[in-house]
């Protein structure tokens, strides 16, 4: 009997141990990691489809196994592997595709000291539409490429964004704003919210002011009061502790912009676009389209369309620190405040793209832009003081004042093109 009772003993005993091996939660890659990351909006520790972007959706549901609707533990483990190796084949590829176009030697363009034929190979190779080549505010070189004409408006996608830099500093100039002024004074629904009343303007320009990024609900029809929504969401982060990109926090700043505007009896008949055109397109002669949600706001992440020869003008216009001709338009130093880097992200400064590296080039598609940013260590052959703007499917406007260069490139490219490597092309002849 006290044999028997001592197997039972061990049996349950030995039952216990298995029963909590198997209750041990499955270590999460870190690709499953960075999914989660990007897409758990309820913070869970699992996927849900809901939460997953509609291009993305079928890939990882392959692997709901036991069909619960969700993705967690070693389903989502392999979800991320497959998503993770189809990104990098289709990379690899690209890159493949972009050597076989490329020359053994390129001869230098005299005049300017640049590669320019090397540098319009590669755009074409990765995509390339359009490619405005400026120096000294001149035209060195422009090509329109793919089936792309020269009077055909680009949409920018995050190129945009980079705007919303400028025209804060503008604002701080006229004494509309200041950098670090506690948002919630103006958006005063924030003012109770133990997180919310933490974030300054700099934080939504830095992307660090810890909103969710809300692409699905941010870059399509559905949602028709952009600005509204993005002020009702509550902080997935500590506001000035991460950088996470996506439209939600630019969509915030424009509606602290619009009240900031209507309060202001210089501005209040002034929407944004207005604004920006009043302190600086008029004068730069810019015309560009800056398309609005069903609410009549102005798309502040991703709305504009023009043509390369118009961002040019605008390139130039920070080029030059704020001139147009012998008029001071804005203050350097003020203007200068966008291309220091934040706390959050060595290679981000307040909308604009920092130094050397490339971007992921997140917008609509919810990626998440910026991931692996290397500004702190960009090649020495170029100039620190290089800035861009970046927009989905590779659009870019470089700015170098050291180089006195202004580049606008317009492309529908998923991966192939990498900044160095142009860069390297138009400024040595050869890959990064």
């Amino acid at each position: 009997m006290r044999s028997l009772l001592a197997l039972l003993l061990v049996a349950a005993f030995t039952g216990l141990i298995v029963a909590q091996e198997a209750e041990k939660p499955i270590e999460l890659s870190e690709d499953a990691k960075a999914a989660l990351e990007q897409f758990d909006k309820d913070a869970d520790g699992k996927l849900s489809e809901a939460e997953l972007p509609e291009r993305g959706r079928k890939l990882y549901m392959r692997y709901d196994t036991d069909k619960d609707g969700f993705l967690s533990g070693a389903e989502l483990n392999q979800a991320a592997k497959a998503a993770a190796e189809l990104k990098g084949a289709a990379e690899k590829r690209g890159k493949g595709k972009v050597a076989g176009a490329m020359k053994e030697k390129y001869e230098v363009d005299e005049a300017s000291g640049w590669y320019l034929q090397a540098a319009h190979d590669y755009h074409k190779a990765t995509n390339g539409e359009a490619l405005y080549i400026m120096k000294d505010g001149k035209l060195l070189f422009e090509a329109y490429d793919n089936d792309y004409s020269k009077e055909r408006e680009h949409q920018l996608a995050s190129g945009t964004k980079s705007y919303s830099g400028i025209i804060a500093a503008c604002a701080v100039e006229d004494g509309l704003i200041s950098w670090d002024e506690l948002v919630c004074e103006t958006i005063t629904e924030w003012k109770d919210d133990p997180k919310r009343s933490k974030i300054t303007v700099r934080m939504l320009l830095s992307l660090c002011a810890g909103l969710p990024p809300e692409q699905d609900a941010l870059q399509g029809p559905a949602t028709e009061n952009k600005y509204a929504y993005a002020i009702s969401l509550k902080c997935k982060h500590e506001p000035g502790t991460k950088f996470e990109y996506g439209p939600a926090q630019y969509f915030a700043w424009g509606e602290f912009m619009r009240r900031k505007l209507a309060a202001s009896e210089k501005f209040k008949e002034m929407n944004l676009t207005g604004y920006f055109m009043h302190r600086i397109g008029d004068a730069i002669g810019i015309k560009q389209t800056w398309r609005t949600d069903a609410a009549g706001n102005p798309a502040t992440p991703h709305g504009v369309y023009v043509v390369a020869s118009e961002w040019a003008k605008f390139g130039e216009f920070v080029r030059l620190g704020g001139k147009v001709g012998d008029r001071q338009l804005l203050k350097t130093e003020l203007m200068d405040e966008c291309f220091k880097p934040s706390k959050c992200n060595p290679g981000y400064g307040l909308t604009w793209w920092l130094g050397g590296g490339d971007s992921d080039d997140a917008d609509e598609g919810g990626a998440k832009d910026g991931k692996g940013r290397k500004a702190d260590k960009a090649p020495d052959w170029l100039p620190a003081d290089l800035v861009f703007a970046a927009g989905k499917g590779k659009q870019r406007l470089y700015v170098s004042r050291k180089l006195r260069l202004t580049i606008v490139r317009f492309a529908d490219d998923k991966g192939s093109f990498d900044n160095n490597d142009f860069l390297s092309w138009l400024l040595r002849g050869k890959a990064a």
